[in-house]
């Protein structure tokens, strides 16, 4: 393990750079729920608040509906393709 961790040079098969970038992309455009819509900016860049919205918006949400069926009906909580 310390010869690993002391290495200048990891040599990483070919195979888990291709995983990993398959992986990283799941995670950014298939697992991320877009909730933007209510969400506005806050007093520091780096931090958001909830808007003032109706709630019937919220229903109609498709975000919101992959949260209810991840709660409610055991789901994946990933958006319907």
């Amino acid at each position: 393990m310390k010869e690993f961790l002391t290495a200048e040079k990891i040599d990483v098969p070919a195979e888990f750079k291709r995983n990993a970038r398959r992986f990283l992309y799941y995670q950014l455009y298939r697992a991320s729920l877009p909730l933007g819509e209510f969400l506005e900016s806050s007093v520091r860049v780096t931090q958001t608040r909830l808007k003032h919205f109706n709630l019937n918006d919220l229903q109609q949400s498709s975000s919101m509906q992959a949260i209810l069926d991840g709660l409610l009906q055991n789901g994946d909580f990933l958006l319907k393709e």
